[in-house]
C-alpha cells in the first residue's frame, strides 16, 4: 500500500498532462479512413513511442538537466507555467494550438504514419508530459523512485492505448458533449497541479 499510494500519485497527473481523453477526437480523426486493425496498429505504435521518449527523460533528465546547469525549483516554475496554460485551453479559456498547430493537424489528416508525429509526440509524449516526468525525476534519492516513475509511465501509455483502442466506442457512448466536459474537469485538476509545482519551486529556491 505505501507503494501504491506514490504510484498512484504520479499516474493521474501524468495521465491528466497526457490527456487520452482530450486526443481521442485527433486520433479518431487522424485514422478514420484506417481499417480497425489499422487503428489499432497506430494506437499501438503511438502508446509505445510515447512510452519510449517519456522513458528516455526519466532515466537521462537528471543529466539533461546537470548538464545545462538547470536547477530543479527552475524546472518547477517553468513546468507549472507550462501546465497552467495546457489547463487554461483545456478549459478553453485559452486558444488551442499549444500542443499542435492547424498546419500539424491538417498534416496529420493527410499524411500516412500518423502513428509518431503527430500523436506520439507532440500530443501524448510533448513539452508538459516531459517536463512532468524530469521534475518527477528530481531527486533521484532512491531507485525506488525511478522504477515509481517508469511504472507510472508505461501504465499511464497502457490506459492512453486502451482509450484509443476502444475510441469508437467511447465516442458513441460519451459523445463529443461528454468528452469535452470530462477534458474540462481535468483541465481544472490540471490548473491546481500546475499551482502546486509553481508553489514548490518557490518553496525550494534558495
Amino acid at each position: 500500500m505505501h507503494i501504491l499510494e506514490p504510484l498512484i500519485t504520479i499516474l493521474i497527473p501524468l495521465l491528466i498532462i497526457m490527456d487520452p481523453l482530450g486526443n481521442l477526437p485527433f486520433f479518431l480523426l487522424f485514422t478514420e479512413k484506417r481499417t480497425p486493425s489499422e487503428r489499432r496498429k497506430v494506437a499501438a505504435i503511438a502508446s509505445f513511442a510515447a512510452c519510449i521518449i517519456l522513458i528516455f527523460f526519466g532515466i537521462t533528465g537528471d543529466s539533461v538537466l546537470r548538464f545545462f546547469g538547470i536547477g530543479l525549483p527552475a524546472f518547477q516554475l517553468a513546468g507549472g507555467f507550462i501546465f497552467f496554460i495546457y489547463a487554461l485551453q483545456m478549459l478553453c479559456l485559452f486558444p488551442s494550438g499549444l500542443k499542435t498547430s492547424s498546419e500539424e493537424e491538417q498534416e496529420g489528416i493527410e499524411k500516412e504514419n500518423v502513428a509518431l508525429v503527430p500523436l506520439a509526440t507532440p500530443l501524448l509524449s510533448g513539452p508538459g508530459a516531459i517536463t512532468a516526468v524530469l521534475v518527477w525525476q528530481q531527486p533521484p534519492d532512491s531507485s525506488v523512485n525511478t522504477v515509481l516513475l517508469l511504472s507510472a509511465i508505461i501504465i499511464a501509455c497502457i490506459i492512453v492505448y486502451l482509450i484509443f483502442y476502444f475510441g469508437i466506442w467511447i465516442k458513441r457512448v460519451m459523445g463529443v458533449g461528454g468528452i469535452r466536459v470530462i477534458t474540462r474537469l481535468t483541465g481544472l485538476l490540471l490548473a491546481v497541479i500546475a499551482v502546486q509545482f509553481m508553489m514548490s519551486g518557490f518553496k525550494n529556491f534558495d
